[in-house]
């Protein structure tokens, strides 16, 4: 087993065969920190019966702090036996601390030739096409899409006739309020100060600067919001398979996609709603 990952760009099969080695981690240490997730944030998942029996993108709607991911990665395997590589922004994997730790949890850079490959050999992934732009979205933009001009994603599964399911959640967005907004803390004099010692970047990219979160009664602690996954209807592309699309196929293909995860995340909100009542008193108090 190789120490480090070859370089995705240099030696793309290299690395899909180096992360294919890793599974889901089930050791102790993990069990425990899944079993007191499991008690803090109340994992539910419903419409799970849409799972298609064959490879699958997963697309959802990311949260602030991309605490979602690990959630929904961990226990869609722990409970319902589902394996899916999680695709990150290749500027996450740059560092190879991150890289690492990434890759032991079912992390993988999300570039076009690495997703290609995954595809050929038929494996399900989760994506959040907002990126870590939509992870630190300010509160107002809760439970909203921020997928930009983003239509990657869909050409790369229309030309593999990949099967889409999209996917949702709620409770995520609301683990943590904002102390300090990503643009009130990039114009900071602190930041700034940070920028002429070369320790951050100069160019560094506005939509990879997160807020300060501040969460249970201020602290660092994620509130304790019991949390929804829903899983929607497959959505086939298997007659585009081998196509080029035009940017108008992909831009309603998008859409489509979109429609049927904003849909889930109204049914999630209802939900919610109707089954606020089971909260305990205390759950309710630390998640003011």
């Amino acid at each position: 087993m190789l120490d480090r990952a070859p370089c995705p760009n240099a030696d793309p099969d290299g690395y899909v065969d180096y992360i294919e080695q890793f599974t889901v981690p089930t050791g102790p240490q993990v069990a425990a920190a899944a079993g007191l997730a499991r008690a803090w944030f109340k994992p539910k998942f419903v419409g799970i019966d849409n799972l298609p029996d064959g490879p699958a993108l997963f697309i959802g709607n990311h949260a602030f702090m991309a605490i979602d991911a690990a959630l929904f990665h961990l226990y869609l395997y722990y409970d319902h036996g589902r394996y899916v590589k999680g695709l990150g922004d290749k500027t996450l994997f740059a560092n190879p601390r991150y890289a690492a730790i990434s890759h032991a949890m079912g992390g993988v850079s999300g570039q076009a030739q690495i997703v290609e490959r995954l595809m050929e050999r038929k494996k399900d992934l989760l994506l959040y096409p907002g990126g870590a732009y939509e992870s630190v979205k300010p509160p107002e933009a809760r439970y909203q899409l921020q997928w930009k001009s983003r239509y990657g994603f869909v050409r790369l599964a229309a030309a593999a006739g990949y099967t889409i399911v999209p996917v949702a959640s709620v409770g995520p967005d609301e683990y943590y309020d904002h102390a300090l907004s990503s643009e009130a803390l990039l114009h900071s004099p602190a930041v700034k100060f940070l920028m002429k010692l070369g320790i951050v970047p100069e160019d560094v990219r506005s939509d990879l600067v997160p807020p300060i979160p501040t969460g249970v009664w201020g602290g660092p602690l994620p509130k304790p919001k019991t949390t929804y996954f829903s899983i929607g209807k497959p959505i086939s592309l298997a007659q585009h398979k081998g196509m080029t699309l035009t940017t108008r196929q992909l831009a309603t293909l998008r859409r489509k996609i979109a429609r049927a995860i904003e849909g889930e995340i109204a049914d999630l909100l209802l939900l919610r709603e109707q089954e606020r009542h089971r909260d305990g008193w205390l759950r309710r108090i630390l998640s003011l």
